[in-house]
């Protein structure tokens, strides 16, 4: 399963007891638009070495309260290794998720990160030691 596909996936599994999704459209992004006006841009990204798009999808969100901005990708040590040293730009945008996947994990599938939210609650210098704990809870993705 391609983290595109998990990404749907996850979108309408998530949907299938409340449905409010209204529509979801695939391009370089996905995007899933709901009946409360509010809309979720996913990056598909299988490393995370160009966050270049992310960044400028997360300065929107920033301004509209009704737009999130969400980033998947594989659950590898360098992708968690590239998320701890540009934590501090991440840390600023409100509405920005990061979902580190292995579809094919035997124990958990994904774990999410809200480092806005996170650098609120955690203390810095426990950072990387804190992520790792997340990290192992799902089997490393060895594609």
């Amino acid at each position: 399963m391609t983290i595109k596909e998990w990404i749907i996936a996850f979108i309408k599994g998530k949907d299938a007891i409340k449905q409010q999704l209204v529509s979801l459209n695939q391009g370089a992004t996905i995007s899933a638009a709901y009946k409360d006006n509010k809309t979720q841009e996913f990056f598909a990204k299988e490393t995370l070495d160009d966050l270049h798009e992310v960044f400028a999808a997360a300065k929107k969100s920033d301004t509209d309260t009704l737009y999130s901005v969400h980033v998947a990708c594989y659950n590898t040590e360098y992708n968690l290794k590239i998320l701890v040293q540009r934590w501090k730009e991440c840390a600023v945008h409100q509405r920005l998720f990061f979902y580190f996947v292995n579809p094919d994990s035997q124990t958990e599938i994904k774990w999410v990160i809200n480092p806005w939210l996170h650098s609120r609650v955690s203390d810095d210098k426990k950072l990387e030691n804190g992520l790792k704990s997340l990290f192992s809870m799902v089997e490393e993705w060895k594609g």
